[in-house]
């Protein structure tokens, strides 16, 4: 399926975090602390937006486009990042405050999780795959794979590592299309089913993936 990619603009956060939500609905990991399914879906905007805010700045977010309308989202942070201003940090933070607002009790230990994967993180320079969603109704045609090639590319001409964390089993055999493989199954938080995290080398080669094959969150 043809789709346009390119960078996300800051006037189109607030649609691609509502996008992500469609996206992450299922998220076995986010799903068990934040169980309530109706506050939950309040939660989800606010939680993605806090990442746009301060990852939009860096130009590292990359939008899929079809016949005028976002259909996918990938956020990456850089192998150097910078800082990306005061006032898209204290955005991050307000967003952030909203998801504790909703859940008082249940995301701190989430947030918690979230930071503890930080530790697991590859020691050299490296692009982080913080989170990518492709509208459900167009997922498994090619637009995710799409999607991450302009950075996948980049990465390979530049030599440097990707990295990622997912919590759907079913994504592997499309991560690994792409070239990454799994390094190991971490529990950030006890209790809760495990996130799988993921390495990219470099390479020379581009990754490819046939026509509506893999899952794409």
């Amino acid at each position: 399926m043809d789709a346009a990619v390119r960078l996300l603009t800051r006037r189109e956060i607030p649609a691609a975090s509502r996008l992500l939500m469609r996206a992450f609905a299922s998220d076995p990991f986010i799903g068990h602390l934040l169980a309530n399914e109706r506050r939950r879906r309040l939660a989800f905007p606010p939680f993605f937006r806090s990442v746009l805010y301060e990852s939009v700045p860096l130009r590292s977010v990359w939008a899929a486009e079809r016949e005028g309308a976002l259909v996918g989202v990938a956020a990456w942070t850089p192998p150097a990042a910078g800082s990306a201003g005061l006032l898209a940090g204290v955005r991050a933070r307000t967003n952030i405050t909203l998801v504790r607002v909703l859940f008082p009790r249940r995301s701190g230990p989430l947030l918690a999780g979230f930071e503890s994967l930080a530790a697991h993180h590859p020691q050299q320079p490296h692009w982080y795959l913080a989170f990518v969603g492709i509208e459900p109704r167009l997922q498994g045609r090619g637009i995710g794979g799409a999607l991450l090639a302009p950075l996948l590319e980049r990465a390979d001409a530049d030599g440097d590592l990707c990295y990622l964390e997912t919590p759907f089993a079913a994504t592997h055999e499309f991560y690994r299309r792409l070239g990454f493989e799994i390094e190991r199954e971490i529990r950030p938080v006890a209790g809760a089913p495990p996130v799988w995290t993921m390495a990219r080398p470099p390479s020379s080669r581009p990754a490819t993936i046939p026509p509506g094959r893999g899952v794409e969150h």
